[in-house]
């Protein structure tokens, strides 16, 4: 059997590295991407060399455009992209400026759509896409409209992608975590209390006992980027433990 070789946008930490752990435990080839020399050196220390890591800012077209010529030129074609990079200012409505509203668009959406656009010539027939959308977008939470909005977005073209790439053999699917337990709180300009009482309320709440970890999406993760789920088109899989039920 042929080694498959996953892409994972933002793989230095959270979802992102915990997913690209458990693609490497379970005999993958593992690409990560990270935005800081700082945590992808750490990152691929922590994976003991063993995956392959690119410096790559997902708001800018042209590392996106550099880091698919890298890729290309290690590993020819891929099997996988998941598209993970993202980030999460809390801010509301009425404070929120343009400029983290331009900031998280072009992250979120518009990096995620040009990344898979420029993807798509070196992926294998069949491959996979997942893309990391958040239960936000169908669960309002204060302080988060910028963010659901351009989790919403990527939902939508979601299903004309698969449209377009039915004929590439690429399938497209949804990851949509529930609140998790990363980093990306600590980047959002909540302080620590507001930290501690949202991971508390989650985790009291919840019907598993505790709050969400970023290994309980790996699995997930792998099923999508597999040949299990050949079959599948723009299916969207909650992770979030029913607690937005």
């Amino acid at each position: 059997m042929n080694t498959k070789t996953v892409v994972i946008t933002g793989g230095t930490t959270g979802i992102g590295f915990a997913c690209a752990q458990h693609l490497l435990a379970n005999g993958y080839e593992v690409v990560i991407t990270g935005k800081s020399e700082k945590n992808l050196s750490t990152a691929l220390k922590r994976l003991d060399n063993k995956v392959t890591g690119f410096i790559s800012d997902t708001s800018n077209l042209s590392d996106i455009d550099y880091l698919v010529k890298k890729v290309k030129n290690k590993f020819g074609k891929i099997d996988g992209l998941f598209i993970n990079a993202g980030i999460f200012k809390s801010e509301s409505l009425e404070s929120t400026s343009e400029e983290l509203f331009d900031e998280t668009m072009n992250v979120n959406f518009k990096g995620a759509f040009f990344t898979v656009q420029k993807f798509i010539p070196i992926m294998n027939n069949p491959s996979s896409i997942v893309l990391t959308s958040s239960v936000v977008v169908f669960k309002a939470f204060s302080n988060t409209s910028v963010y659901t909005a351009s989790k919403a977005a990527l939902e939508s073209v979601a299903k004309v992608f698969n449209i377009e790439l039915a004929s590439k053999g690429i399938r497209v699917n949804i990851l949509a975590p529930g609140v998790t337990e990363s980093d990306i709180q600590q980047k959002s300009g909540m302080n620590d209390e507001e930290i501690k009482n949202l991971l508390k309320h989650f985790s009291d709440t919840s019907p598993i006992g505790r709050i969400l970890n970023p290994q309980d999406m790996a699995p997930i993760l792998e099923f999508l980027i597999s040949d299990k789920s050949l079959v599948l088109r723009n299916e969207k899989i909650i992770v979030d433990a029913e607690t937005t039920m």
